[in-house]
């Protein structure tokens, strides 16, 4: 959908605008973005439920950032609003630090793989903050790295996890079948 609403927006580069620009008011594509990011939120507020394992913190972040994208969709940047930018902004970091913290805190259950993309997330935050002080300008290719990490890592999760229903379903089935 990014990709598509980059496409339609004329003059838009992706390399150095970030996907918060396609949605600014009068762009072609802004709707097609908010879509994408409720989408987001969405797949946040899933993953968390759907975790029978790990810490309730992890699990928390995942609901914070899928609150925040959900804010990010709903409360544009906007070159005529001040007040809409920063919250839009302070809605985003929020969402950025749930996604970095919620691997951290489920690599003890998850393994591995949840570590590396909290330590991943950590390290493209540290660079984020190095290059605010230089000429920098591909934000696009640095936001979408920094997003598709976490996003590959919910994938991931969503496809390897144990649901809590087949979790129940099983100390059911094994209680039952024991006798107890």
């Amino acid at each position: 959908m990014v990709f598509v609403a980059g496409a339609l927006s004329p003059g838009y580069d992706a390399v150095s605008r970030t996907v918060s620009r396609l949605a600014v008011p009068g762009m072609p594509a802004a709707t097609m973005i908010d879509a994408a990011i409720g989408l987001i939120a969405l797949a946040c507020f899933g993953l968390a439920l759907a975790l029978a394992r790990g810490s309730s913190i992890g699990r928390m972040a995942l609901a914070v950032s899928g609150g925040a994208f959900l804010a990010a969709a709903f409360v544009h940047l906007d070159p005529a609003s001040a007040g809409a930018t920063a919250m839009h902004r302070l809605a985003s970091a929020l969402a950025v630090v749930g996604l970095t913290v919620a691997p951290l805190a489920l690599a003890r259950a998850y393994g591995p793989v949840s570590f590396a993309v909290g330590v991943a997330e950590l390290a493209m935050l540290v660079i984020g903050l190095g290059l605010l002080a230089t000429s920098f300008d591909g934000w696009g290719a640095w936001e979408r790295l920094l997003l598709a990490i976490p996003l590959a890592w919910m994938v991931l999760m969503a496809v390897t996890i144990d649901s809590t229903d087949e979790t129940i379903s099983a100390k059911s089935a094994s209680l039952s079948r024991s006798g107890s």
